[in-house]
C-alpha cells in the first residue's frame, strides 16, 4: 500500500474537527510552528488535542500559551492542571499571569477589556518568543452566534455583524486564525467524549449578571426553540454575507484614503474638500481605514465616534477620540494625532 493512499485512508478515520483543523494547516503550508491559546475549557482542550493528532503526522510543531487572568479563585489550579497535561503530551507549555482586576482599575478600562487586551499582548509576546508565525484560538460557532447577537443587541453596523474574524494579521506578520469557528459545540463535546479527555470549567460562565452569559444560556435556546431551529446558522450566513459586504466597502475606502492622506512622524492629515463628494456613511469608513492603517486601538470606536469624525471633516471643529486621538481642522487639512 502506498505511502499518499494511507494518509488518505487515515484522513478518512479523523473527526470532523481535526479535519477543520487540516484545513487550517493547508492554508499555512510553511507555518508548522503553531502557538495554541489554550485555557483549559471544552473548546480550546479539543483545539490541543486536534492539532495533537495532528503533530504525530509531521505537520505540527506545536507550543502552548495560556494566560492566569486571576480573576477566579480556581484560575491557579487551572493553570497547574494544564501544565501537567501538556507535560504528560510532551507539548512545551508558557504560563503568564496578570492581575487583570488592577490593570483595569489602573487604566480605567472594564474587566472584559483589560483581560481581552492582556491576553493578546501575552499571546502575540509567546508567539515571538517561540518563533511562532501563527496562533490558533478556539472560537466555535456557538460563540460566533453569540457574538453576532451581543453586537445586534449593543448597536451595530455592518462591520459589527461580521462577528469574528476567521483570521487577521498582526504587527510582524503574525496570524491570529480561528480553525474551529465553523465547528459547534456538540461537535467539540463529541470529540472531547470519544477521546475520553476531560476539561476545566469557568466557574463565571454560569453567572447571568453578563449579558454575554444570557445570551448563551437564554436568548439562543429560545430563538432556536420558538422560531428558528437553525438560528445559529441563520446568523453565520448573516455574518458571511456583512464581511463580503464590508469587504467591498473597505476597498473603496482604502482607495480614497491613498487620495487624501498625508503622514510625517508623529501626526497624519487628511484633505477633508474630497471627502465633501461621498455620502456621509463612506466619509465614516475612511475614518476607519485610516485607523486600520496606522494601527490606532478601535475597541472603543463604534458608529457614534466614526460619526464624529465625518462631522469635523465635514463641518469643523476639534474632537478627541476614546482611542485618544486628536482630531482638528486646520485650513485645507483634518490633522490627527495621538495625544
Amino acid at each position: 500500500m502506498s505511502a499518499s493512499r494511507t494518509a488518505t485512508e487515515a484522513s478518512l478515520d479523523r473527526h470532523r474537527l481535526v479535519e477543520s483543523l487540516a484545513g487550517m494547516l493547508d492554508e499555512f503550508p510553511a507555518s508548522r510552528r503553531i502557538l495554541a491559546a489554550v485555557s483549559g475549557g471544552a473548546d480550546s482542550m479539543a483545539l490541543l488535542r486536534g492539532l495533537l493528532e495532528l503533530r504525530e503526522t509531521g505537520r505540527v510543531e506545536l507550543y502552548v500559551g495560556h494566560l492566569d487572568h486571576q480573576l477566579r479563585a480556581l484560575s491557579s489550579a487551572d493553570a497547574t492542571w494544564l501544565e501537567a497535561v501538556c507535560e504528560n503530551h510532551h507539548v512545551p507549555c508558557t504560563i503568564g499571569r496578570v492581575d487583570v482586576a488592577g490593570a483595569a482599575r489602573e487604566s480605567g478600562r472594564g474587566i472584559e477589556e483589560a483581560a481581552r487586551d492582556a491576553r493578546y499582548a501575552f499571546l502575540e509576546a509567546t508567539a515571538r518568543s517561540k518563533d511562532c508565525p501563527v496562533i490558533a484560538l478556539a472560537h466555535t460557532a456557538d460563540d460566533q452566534a453569540e457574538t453576532i447577537l451581543h453586537h445586534i443587541l449593543r448597536g451595530t453596523g455592518l462591520a459589527g455583524l461580521r462577528g469574528i474574524p476567521r483570521e487577521r494579521e498582526l504587527a510582524g506578520g503574525i496570524r491570529l486564525v480561528r480553525p474551529l469557528l465553523e465547528i459547534d459545540r456538540s461537535t467539540v463535546l463529541d470529540y472531547l467524549g470519544q477521546l475520553g479527555q476531560d476539561f476545566r470549567e469557568d466557574e463565571t460562565n454560569g453567572d447571568e449578571s453578563y449579558t454575554r452569559n444570557r445570551i448563551r444560556r437564554q436568548l439562543l435556546p429560545l430563538l432556536a426553540r420558538e422560531f428558528n431551529p437553525q438560528i445559529g446558522e441563520a446568523l453565520r450566513r448573516l455574518a458571511q454575507q456583512a464581511a463580503d459586504s464590508q469587504a467591498a466597502l473597505d476597498e473603496l475606502a482604502d482607495a480614497w484614503l491613498d487620495r487624501i492622506l498625508e503622514s510625517s512622524a508623529g501626526e497624519c492629515r487628511v484633505k477633508w474638500q474630497p471627502l465633501t463628494e461621498l455620502p456621509r456613511h463612506l466619509v465614516r469608513e475612511v475614518f476607519a481605514a485610516l485607523w486600520r492603517r496606522q494601527g490606532w486601538p478601535r475597541q472603543r470606536m463604534g458608529f457614534a465616534q466614526w460619526d464624529e469624525l465625518a462631522e469635523v471633516a465635514l463641518a469643523g471643529g476639534t474632537i478627541t477620540s476614546p482611542s485618544r486621538i486628536e482630531a482638528r481642522r486646520e485650513g485645507r487639512w483634518v490633522a490627527l494625532r495621538p495625544k
